[in-house]
Parts: structure tokens; C-alpha cells; sequence
């Protein structure tokens, strides 16, 4: 049996259950002047050097769990590239006086490489691949694919993307350089903050409405900002959902090897082929990457589309468009990281195993973040990711940001810069990934930081807390 939801996930699916506006869809909104993701990095990192107080809860990267990858992971990496040059993979061998230590290979693709990804994550059947640097990349060219597939089709713009309830801001400029609206489906019943199969239903009817084409759908799985997974019958319903709209599903995956049960269980591809028809499987895509599980300096992404004989239309246009997309920006990986991304995925035991005391250190820090708002009361969404959203409200789900009129915050950049100045707590507001009104009681935590630093966020909580009791 899975286990019973902890305290502060069952306050989280209570939060959203009285959040009115999270329970409806919206356009996605960007705020003028509100900081993105590497500006409040670089925010963490400017008052570090100033000598300000500073718990950095912006965009945690792996390594800031302050753990190394598993001792043995070096020389397996190395093995890792005799397997393959043995195999046919001579553009991964090693050369003597190059600057790299590579051979020359001007449009760098690693169908080897990306054949190990596939397996991974359960894929048997055909595929199209694209890998490139990184997720950003990976996301933009993936765009353009679904864009040429809606002309293809006869589609007439503005089209729109459907993503979950909180969705990651990195979307947005992305998607606003290519004239892209997107529509947040609703939270549902039972669901927390994730997406839903009946939630895309009414994001769909929704874009219809407006007069929105919907060119794709974007989970991210598990989620980022939320950490909130799917299961496998509910991203079957999902993508039968979409494709009886003649809508693509693009499973963003990237967090998916940090999840407990281990990717390829949190993304269940094998299941999800085994059952889905054909027609059906052709309109899947998927999204991996290693940045999430090594460190953001390791970045590659590969780009999946299921292509099952007879019904690899969508692959094939999606898939060949990002591949043109790739030439003209010559975002190709490099040899090592796809390298790194093999060994990752075929190293004994498994990915958890390669990351060694790097995931252990994760888990342990996600345990306590979980405990800490399990103790106080407070609402926490976190799941399988490294990333989770916090509901700071009171029992009476009443707003613990307040200014010093002693109002509630309202506004992204008034709740960011009140935790700063105040706790000197630089996180991301839940304006940042949704514009309903509820999000701006919500703060994307991480656990990609070290257990002293879990307990002082715990601490700004606890005063948080004491304050509203006044």
C-alpha cells in the first residue's frame, strides 16, 4: 500500500481545495520588473559577498547539498566510453593533442548515447531523438517542432501551450519570443497542486473559448515548482485527453531521476507504451536531462518523441523542426556530458547509486524540509523533486506575509522583497509560477541545500508563525 500523506501534504491539498483561483485556469501573466530565477541566484550570491545574512532558496542546484557523486563514478565514466568506442561510437574516443581530448564532429548527435537514455527510462519501441545543451534549449527547439506540426496542420495562430497549475517561469520567455500563450489548467480536487486529466479537459475548452489553438501540453513531472507527480493512470488519461484534442503531450522529465521510486517509475514510458494505442503514443513526447542530478555545469537534454509505425507523423515534423533549429544555433552537446549522461544511466545500481552521498544528502535535507512543516502546521507540496512549495498561511489559511501596515502582501515583488529584507530569505514567490491570487501566499523551497539550512528556514517559519499570532 502507498504511504498516507504526511501532515503538511494533507494542509497542501486542503490549501488548494479552498483556493478558488488556483481551481480555475488561467493565461499565464509575466509580471514587469518582477526578477527571474538567475537574478535571484545572483541576488543569494551578491549579498553573500556583501556580508548580508543570506539563506538562498532561489534555484537550487544539485551540488548545493554540499556532497560529492559517488567515488567510483570517474573511472565508470571512463569505462563507459571504452564500451562504446568498442561499439561504433568512434566519435566519443579519445585523441592525444586536441584541447578536449575528442575528435572534431561538427553537428554533434549520439545516437548510442541517446539509445541508453531511451532504455532508461523504459522506451522499447520507435523514437525520434534530439539531444542538445540544455533544458532551455531543448524546451525551445521542442516549441518550434510543435509550432511547424500546428501549421503543418492547418492550424490558425495564436496558439497556446496548457501547462500545470504552478508551472516553472522559465516558460515564459521562451514561449513570449514565439508569440506563445500559456494557459495554466486548474488545480483539481484530490490533486494538490498538480495537473489532471480533467484539469486539461477545462484548459482546453478554456484556450477554445479565447480563441486559442492549443499546440501542445507541457507537464512537468515531477513538478517544478511543486514537486507533485503524476501516476501512470493519470498520465495515460492525460494523453489520451490530449490526443483526442489532436493536442502533442511533452512530459518534462527533467526531475523525474531524483524521485524515490527512481525515473523510470516516476515517468513511466514502459507502461505508458505498453497501453496506449498507437495513435495515441505517436502524439507522446518526453524530456530528460542530467543537470538536476549531477550539477547545472553537466547540461544536456535529449528531446524523445514516440514514433510507432503508422503513426510517427507527429515525430517526424516535430522532431526534424527542432533538428533544424539545433543547426542554426549550434547548441550541440558536448562529448563529455552526453558521455556523463550514459554512465549516469547504466552505472551499477542505478542513478541513485552514481549520485551517491550527493542523493543521500538530498533525501535527507527533502525529510527534513517535510518534518519541519509537518511540526509548524505549515502546508508543504514537495513530492520526488528537489523543489517544493511552501503555503505560508496560518490554520485559518490566512496569509502570514504581511507588510508593515500589516496588510497582506499581494503583489510578487512586494513578497520577495520582504522576505529578503526582513529573514534575508531569498526565494521565489508562487507569483512567479502562476498568476492566481492564492500563489502569493506560496514560496518555491528547496532541498538542494544543507540540513543547517533547512533548520534556519524552519526558524524564519517559526517567527513567521508567531508574528501572525501576534
Amino acid at each position: 500500500m502507498p504511504a498516507s500523506p504526511c501532515p503538511s501534504a494533507l494542509a497542501m491539498q486542503r490549501f488548494a481545495s479552498r483556493a478558488a483561483g488556483l481551481r480555475q485556469p488561467h493565461v499565464s501573466v509575466a509580471v514587469p520588473g518582477l526578477p527571474t530565477l538567475p537574478d535571484l541566484k545572483k541576488l543569494a550570491r551578491d549579498r553573500r559577498a556583501a556580508g548580508l545574512p543570506v539563506i538562498d532558496q532561489s534555484a537550487g542546484d544539485i551540488d548545493d547539498v554540499g556532497q560529492p557523486l559517488h567515488p567510483d563514478l570517474g573511472a565508470w565514466i571512463e569505462q563507459t566510453r571504452d564500451r562504446l568506442v568498442a561499439s561504433g561510437a568512434t566519435e566519443l574516443r579519445r585523441t592525444i593533442g586536441d584541447a578536449y581530448g575528442y575528435p572534431g564532429n561538427y553537428q554533434q548527435q549520439y545516437p548510442a548515447v541517446s539509445a541508453i537514455l531511451a532504455r532508461s527510462w523504459g522506451m522499447s519501441g520507435p523514437y525520434l531523438a534530439m539531444q542538445t545543451v540544455s533544458g532551455r534549449a531543448a524546451l525551445d527547439c521542442a516549441f518550434r517542432g510543435l509550432i511547424a506540426r500546428a501549421k503543418s496542420k492547418g492550424l490558425a495562430a495564436p496558439y497556446a501551450l496548457v501547462l500545470d497549475p504552478l508551472a516553472w517561469s522559465g516558460y515564459q520567455p521562451l514561449a513570449a519570443d514565439l508569440d506563445l500563450d500559456l494557459i495554466h489548467m486548474p488545480a483539481t480536487a484530490g490533486n494538490g497542486l498538480a495537473g489532471s486529466a480533467e484539469g486539461l479537459a477545462v484548459a482546453l475548452a478554456f484556450a477554445r473559448e479565447r480563441g486559442r489553438a492549443v499546440i501542445g501540453v507541457v507537464p512537468v513531472v515531477p513538478s517544478n515548482p511543486s514537486g507533485v507527480g503524476l501516476t501512470a493512470d493519470e498520465l495515460f488519461t492525460m494523453a489520451q485527453t490530449a490526443a483526442t484534442a489532436d493536442v502533442p503531450l511533452l512530459i518534462d522529465g527533467f526531475y523525474s531521476p531524483l524521485d524515490p521510486r527512481g525515473h523510470a517509475a516516476c515517468v513511466p514510458m514502459a507502461e505508458l507504451e505498453r497501453r496506449l494505442a498507437p495513435e495515441v503514443l505517436g502524439m507522446l513526447g518526453l524530456l530528460v536531462g542530467e543537470t538536476k542530478v549531477s550539477s547545472s555545469q553537466n547540461k544536456t537534454a535529449t528531446l524523445f518523441w514516440c514514433a510507432p509505425g503508422g503513426h510517427d507523423a507527429a515525430a517526424k515534423t516535430i522532431v526534424h523542426q527542432a533538428n533544424e533549429r539545433l543547426k542554426t544555433t549550434n547548441m550541440y552537446p558536448r562529448p563529455q556530458e552526453a558521455l556523463v549522461a550514459a554512465a549516469l544511466h547504466t552505472f551499477p545500481a542505478g542513478v541513485h547509486a552514481a549520485m551517491g552521498p550527493r542523493y543521500v544528502a538530498l533525501r535527507d535535507a527533502r525529510a527534513a524540509m517535510r518534518a519541519v512543516c509537518d511540526r509548524l502546521g505549515i502546508p508543504l507540496s514537495i513530492g520526488g523533486s528537489f523543489y517544493g512549495t511552501a503555503a505560508l498561511v496560518d490554520g485559518e489559511g490566512n496569509s502570514l506575509l504581511r507588510g508593515a501596515d500589516g496588510r497582506p502582501l499581494t503583489d510578487a515583488k512586494a513578497v520577495i522583497s520582504e522576505l529578503v529584507a526582513r529573514y534575508g530569505l531569498v526565494g521565489a514567490p508562487g507569483g512567479m509560477f502562476s498568476p492566481a491570487p492564492e500563489a502569493t501566499m506560496l514560496v518555491r523551497l528547496t532541498a538542494a541545500v544543507t540540513l543547517a539550512d533547512v533548520e534556519r528556514v524552519g526558524q524564519i517559519l517559526e517567527q513567521l508563525l508567531e508574528q501572525a499570532r501576534g
